[in-house]
């Protein structure tokens, strides 16, 4: 029995402590913090009676806040002068200029001094202080000198451009077309760019073979030149770089077929992809049966396919006039009617062939559409040949030329081309590929390369020597080279390759041009990527400087313009031009 009634008065005192401790008075730093407001101090009371673990955690929460108080109370009072400043800085360290790469735990460090002596709240917490401080370093708050503390950036002996750490531009070189090279041309400006792989995140300028995996939203205009994106490619390139594309730019642009064809020679479009093909096949058959100047009685007159008719609509090309259109002379001969098969996007030649009949291109067609070997094709031009070109030393040869569009969208010439040379004599009678496609990529696998010529390359200087001593009179650098210019201008004026008007773009083109043995200029094709391999001493003079010279233009002018590279740059030489001089000739402003 007794047992019993202790165990009801220990229960009773227990919830009377557990009463007593849940009383305001037990939580002194909440009672300070509602002190002035009765309404915070019956919510408070409410949830101490409640909740008593989470006024506990309140508690300890006001006690931060008591000290945070204190401590921005105190800094107040030493910046308005009442007590120990900061620091003391002189009006010539005002002066200075700042050094924001210099961290104060840097100069801390350099100038053995601490930034953050330890400073009192109060004499009431000077027991509490003491137990953390060394003693034997301990110097009472109220007998401690003024010391000045040197200002955040005082004056310092450093040279900046080689102790400082600079920021640097970063860029990624894609493998392929002697990607070595471009990045050999941007390890010259190592001060201010670096290398990273494709993976990093943030890179400023980007330098491909092709223009897949382009965010061509990020080329936006930005204030800093840390926010800019550049890459070697505009969106719409493919609108002359394409041999559909150039084809159908010209065609629009003059609206009228003898002046597009007086440019480049005649050009029927062929794509499987559009719902037309069947009307496109029409017209090249019927015009191809009309001027075959040679008897093909037994001949196929028709060509015949059995692909899919998609419900695409292609782009719309002016054809009218065709059925009375007159090819020039130097286009046909008497002994052979040749043409030209190209897949539109492809590349050093790959997939052309030369054809005189119906049945070759009708079977070279069907093996492309179902892909022959690894390669698949449905966009096709069929282009006439030039059955009578000019040679050189009974060889066929075409002229390779450069041209820059820049970030402004200004396009410039470099000053100098260089000739492609067959190593095979010209024939009309043998289909061979090492007879009729002049480009490197072709010429680099035929048993005779190089025979004639190093890489079968000539510069201007020696293709002028070779006409004259063949007594061809031609003065290439007064009526071709004009003609060169006039044909870029026409071509970039045709079409709007940066129609979403996007910033800091540039790109390299390569024009290929032939002439005929009336010495008329015909425009091959526009390239994209065009070719940068060092093949011959010729082009181990040329490209770097090319590449080095459109960069000055292009790369420099957006990321890096106060900067002068010519000054300190090892120079690329290039016989008969000044080192200083830029090769790259303006030619205007695309429309």
């Amino acid at each position: 029995m007794a047992s019993a009634t202790k165990e009801k008065q220990l229960k009773k005192k227990e919830k009377e402590d557990q009463i007593q401790s849940r009383s305001l008075g037990n939580f002194h730093n909440l009672e300070l913090l509602c002190k002035a407001d009765d309404r915070q101090k019956k919510t408070l009371e409410k949830i101490i009676k409640q909740k008593p673990d989470l006024a506990r955690s309140l508690n300890i929460y006001a006690d931060g806040v008591k000290y945070y108080i204190a401590r921005q109370q105190q800094r107040d009072k030493l910046l308005a002068g009442k007590d120990l400043p900061l620091m003391e800085v002189s009006e010539e360290q005002l002066q200075l200029p700042s050094l924001p790469l210099i961290t104060n735990r840097q100069m801390a460090r350099q100038y053995n001094k601490d930034l953050f002596p330890p400073r009192l709240l109060s004499e009431s917490l000077e027991k509490q202080n003491r137990k953390q401080i060394n003693p034997n370093n301990y110097t009472p708050f109220a007998n401690r000198q003024r010391v000045a503390i040197p200002a955040l950036n005082p004056p310092m002996k450093i040279n900046r451009d080689r102790d400082l750490p600079k920021l640097k531009f970063n860029y990624f070189v894609g493998s392929g077309n002697n990607g070595e090279l471009v990045k050999r041309i941007l390890q010259k400006r190592e001060q201010y760019w670096t290398a990273v792989p494709l993976t990093f995140q943030y890179k400023h300028f980007m330098w491909q073979q092709s223009y897949n995996g382009m965010d061509f939203n990020r080329l936006t205009q930005q204030e800093s030149s840390f926010a800019r994106v550049m890459y070697n490619f505009f969106e719409f390139h493919k609108n002359i770089t394409s041999k559909t594309g150039l084809s159908q730019s010209l065609l629009q642009y003059y609206n009228n077929i003898e002046k597009t064809f007086d440019i480049i020679p005649l050009v029927f479009i062929i794509n499987f992809k559009n719902c037309d093909w069947m009307k496109d096949i029409q017209q090249f058959t019927e015009f191809y049966q009309a001027n075959n100047p040679l008897v093909q009685a037994t001949m196929k007159s028709t060509l015949d396919f059995d692909f899919y008719v998609s419900n695409l609509v292609g782009t719309k090309v002016n054809y009218n006039g065709i059925k009375t259109y007159k090819m020039q002379e130097t286009l046909t001969s008497k002994s052979q009617y040749l043409w030209l098969l190209k897949p539109a996007d492809w590349n050093r030649g790959e997939g052309v062939h030369v054809f005189n009949t119906l049945e070759e291109v009708e079977t070279l067609i069907k093996s492309y559409y179902y892909g022959k070997g690894n390669y698949e094709c449905k966009e096709f031009v069929i282009q006439k040949y030039i059955e009578r070109p000019l040679l050189l030393s009974g060889r066929k040869f075409d002229i390779r030329c450069w041209v820059l569009v820049s970030q402004e969208m200004q396009y410039f010439l470099f000053k100098e081309a260089y000739i492609r040379t067959s190593g095979t004599a010209f024939s009309l009678d043998n289909k061979d590929r090492y007879i009729h496609l002049t480009n490197n990529a072709v010429q680099k696998n035929a048993q005779n390369y190089g025979q004639f010529e190093d890489g079968n390359q000539l510069s201007l200087n020696r293709f002028q020597q070779l006409l004259d001593q063949q007594e061809t009179t031609y003065n290439f650098r007064k009526q071709g080279w004009p003609m060169i210019k006039d044909v870029v201008k026409i071509t970039m004026n045709s079409t709007r390759m940066n129609k979403r008007n996007r910033k800091y773009g540039m790109q390299l083109l390569g024009y290929d041009f032939m002439i005929d043995e009336n010495l008329k200029l015909w425009l091959i094709e526009v390239n994209a990527n065009p070719c940068l391999e060092e093949s011959s001493n010729l082009l181990k003079m040329l490209i770097p400087r090319m590449l080095d010279d459109a960069f000055k233009l292009t790369l420099d002018q957006v990321f890096t313009p106060e900067v002068d590279f010519g000054v300190w740059q090892p120079k690329f030489k290039v016989d008969e031009y000044e080192d200083q001089e830029n090769m790259w000739e303006s030619l205007g402003f695309c429309s």
